[in-house]
This record gives C-alpha cells, sequence and structure tokens, in this order.
C-alpha cells in the first residue's frame, strides 16, 4: 500500500469515540426494580448496593465446570452425554456468550447466555443453567426465569439471529445416594420455556424512566426499605 493510499484509507478517519458511557443494564437489574423501584434507583443511579449477606459461590462454580464440559464436547460437535437424546438439536459454533442492545445513546440492555443450541432449522435456542438446593422436577418455573429466557430470545432478534420461540432451563441438582466413590451423581433436569413476551423494550424503557426521574417510592414488600424504616429512628 501506497503511503497516499494509507492517508486515505478508512482506518485513519474513524469517528472520535464517543466519550460518554452507555450504561448496561442487565436481567438482574430488571427483575431489581421488580423487587423494588427504590433499591434499583439507590443501586443504579447512585451505586448504593444492598447489603450482601453469607452466600455460597459454588453455584458459581458449577457453572464454569459445566461451561468448560460443554465446550469440550462442541470441539467434537457432539452434545454432552449428559443430554444427549433429550435434545434435537447442535451446539452452537463458535459459542459467543455476551449480546447487546442500545436502547438510546445513554442507556443499554445485555445478557450473557450459558449455553446456546442450534435445531435443524438454523434457529438458536438460547440456554441457561440452573444449580438447585431441592429437586427442581416438583417445582413450578419462577417468572424470572420466564422472564430471563424472554429476554434472551429478544437479545439474539436484536442482533439479527433467527430464534426459535423458545429457550431451555437445565437444571442440575445432585441425587440422594450413599455411593460416592464413582464420582458424584447427578439428576439433569430440562424445562423448556415457551416464549411469552417478545418485545422486551417496555421493561427496558420503564427501567430507564425511574433511573432519569427522582428516587421512587420503595415497594411494601422489601426487606430491605422495611427494615430501614423501622431503625432509622434510632441513628
Amino acid at each position: 500500500m501506497s503511503l497516499q493510499q494509507d492517508l486515505f484509507s478508512t482506518n485513519n478517519f474513524k469517528e472520535k469515540p464517543d466519550k460518554k458511557k452507555v450504561k448496561w443494564l442487565s436481567h438482574s437489574a430488571i427483575e431489581e426494580l421488580n423487587r423494588c423501584p427504590r433499591c434499583f434507583w439507590l443501586s443504579h443511579k447512585e451505586g448504593i448496593k444492598q447489603p450482601e449477606g453469607i452466600q455460597s459461590r459454588l453455584a458459581n462454580r458449577f457453572d464454569v465446570i459445566l461451561k468448560r464440559y460443554f465446550n469440550s464436547y462442541r470441539e467434537k460437535n457432539q452434545l454432552p452425554p449428559l443430554i444427549q437424546g433429550k435434545i434435537k438439536a447442535s451446539l452452537k459454533r463458535p459459542f459467543k456468550e455476551a449480546y447487546f442492545y442500545k436502547f438510546n445513546n445513554d442507556f443499554g440492555f445485555y445478557g450473557k447466555l450459558d449455553e446456546c443450541f442450534i435445531n435443524e432449522n438454523g434457529e438458536h435456542i438460547p440456554v441457561d443453567f440452573k444449580t438447585a438446593s431441592s429437586d427442581p422436577r416438583e417445582k413450578e418455573t419462577l417468572s424470572a426465569y420466564q422472564n430471563q429466557i424472554d429476554e434472551y430470545l429478544f437479545l439474539l432478534e436484536e442482533n439479527n439471529l433467527k430464534v426459535a420461540n423458545f429457550g431451555y432451563l437445565i437444571y442440575f441438582f445432585p441425587e440422594m445416594t450413599v455411593e460416592l466413590s464413582n464420582g458424584f451423581p447427578m439428576i439433569v433436569h430440562i424445562v423448556k420455556i415457551e416464549r411469552k413476551i417478545k418485545d422486551i423494550r417496555k421493561r427496558i424503557e420503564k427501567a430507564v424512566k425511574v433511573l432519569q426521574g427522582p428516587i421512587p417510592e420503595s415497594s411494601p414488600d422489601c426487606n430491605f426499605c422495611n427494615w430501614f424504616d423501622k431503625v432509622k429512628k434510632y441513628y
């Protein structure tokens, strides 16, 4: 390439990056808004988070192990033995974890998939891993999990990908046994979540309006706000 060509190449005429950062909201942020608008506002407007109690990090460790397990079979273009015969699809190759949707110049929405399948029609099927401390086969699906799958489908579509009208929750639950010498047996329970809401923009718009406005009222059921209201007279 000549010097003149180099000077007039597109790489030398990139737009000046916008210094104003976009605030990215996630599924957990939207769920926090549903639980308590005030706690959501304080968390994402002022950076004042709810106090975090003692929590087990075992679920996070499980996620890392499961993702590595699925990735090892992606390289072989096979479904992992734990789910073979239970799902008619293949693992997405290559796998992309994070997807983004820019709502406006100030706000955006993002999500991180645990896994993604591709069916015979070329449709993307989002997957979220769940580790359970009690048998998931006996429980109804939480509304937050339904919202999560709806949001993943929305994000995939907004990134110009063909999607199915459903996603999967894959639960991993330790089986009750006294025989542990050959490994830790796990129950794998797969739940198909049919899509309920296609347009997630209204949820994002609601969250943005709250953050752009004054501090909202707290939820009557918020344990954090109720605790503060009871103790603040002692300060």
